[in-house]
């Protein structure tokens, strides 16, 4: 039995944030003596980003997940009642508790099995990999797989590098059974939880509780240690592809489109390089999005669905590595649900 995907959607919010917005801001960005001279250049050259989207104010996790997971039925032709299974990845759900795939559950209008993964990064592969799990055992056909992060409520505002590289947004597929020689072929995951201080949110957790004193230190946003994080997920990059691919049987100049984690068009280059993979074989949004955390190969895989550039047998590889630190690919053979649905209704 395969696990195919028979539905793609995302969401973004409306509203749009560029590097001179950002300049604008209260922060510790200041022109290079001899370098840039504004932020929007400085972004441009060091990771890519030009825009990025952001939540309105009242907007949340679970209404972006929710738009994703509406958007991936209709283009799956489903109604909810016909999914039993949700997984969610992300690191930024509304609340503490209760869980922010139990709110994804109410605002679509489904009793479904729920389970949320607490990933960034690898978010939509580990949840990818959950769902398949879940399948696996018979008990459910039919599973919403999807992806998000609102990386704007843990970002330091006086902070001008984190606002540069990251977005919101989510990503979602639908996710089913069937007996068929397409879908999830092979997949390479791990982690290194020694390294979590790569990047880590100190306050506001059970050891360093909510206080005056968190608020004081900033404790409650997002620290990164940006250069090791680079060198440990292009490492993590490049042995998710290798690891997964050969669990698939496939070689390299098999795949067809790398949909890759969106952490920045110069890491992604980078990677390019060290797999010999064409750069024009990865499918990037990074320049529109930024780094959508959780979500960014759930959306990147969306877009390059919509667009139709994915054919029915391509080979693809989503691989994911950040913030845990955690890492996966996934190798993964393209079905073309669409021809399948127009040969039933002929």
């Amino acid at each position: 039995m395969a696990h195919v995907i028979i539905g793609t959607g995302s969401y973004l919010p409306e509203q749009v944030q560029t590097n001179h917005d950002i300049e604008a801001m209260d922060n510790d960005w200041a022109p290079q003596p001899k370098g840039p001279a504004t932020l929007h250049e400085w972004a441009v050259t060091k990771h890519g980003a030009v825009k990025r989207h952001r939540v309105s104010p009242g907007e949340c996790n679970s209404d972006l997940a929710a738009q994703a997971c509406r958007n991936a039925l209709s283009d799956a032709g489903l109604d909810v009642k016909d999914i039993d299974l949700i997984v969610m990845g992300t690191c930024t759900a509304d609340q503490r508790m209760s869980s922010g795939a139990g709110a994804v559950q109410a605002k679509i209008g489904s009793m479904a099995k729920f389970i949320q993964v607490d990933a960034a990064c690898s978010g939509f592969v580990d949840a990818l990999l959950v769902a398949e799990g879940m399948l696996s055992t018979g008990r459910y056909k039919t599973a919403l797989v999807v992806a998000v992060d609102v990386t704007s409520a843990i970002l330091d505002p006086q902070t001008f590098v984190p606002w540069t590289i990251f977005g919101d947004g989510a990503g979602a597929v639908v996710l089913q059974s069937r007996p068929s020689e397409y879908g999830i072929r092979g997949f390479a995951t791990g982690s290194e939880g020694a390294l979590g201080h790569y990047a880590q949110i100190r306050g506001g957790g059970s050891k360093l509780p909510f206080s005056e004193q968190v608020l004081r230190d900033r404790t409650q946003y997002v620290e990164f240690k940006f250069p090791l994080i680079h060198k440990w997920a292009i490492d993590h990059f490049v042995r998710g592809v290798r690891e997964s691919t050969s669990a698939a049987g496939i070689e390299l100049a098999d795949v067809k489109w790398v949909i890759p984690h969106q952490a920045s068009n110069n890491l992604m280059h980078q990677l390019s390089k060290r797999l010999s993979i064409p750069f024009d074989k990865f499918y990037m949004t990074y320049e529109q999005t930024g780094n959508t955390s959780a979500a960014s190969v759930a959306i990147a895989l969306d877009y390059a669905n919509k667009a139709n550039q994915l054919a029915d047998g391509d080979w693809l590889v989503m691989p994911a590595a950040g913030t845990g630190l955690q890492w996966g690919a996934v190798a993964y053979r393209w079905f073309d649900y669409r021809a399948e649905r127009s040969v039933s209704a002929d």
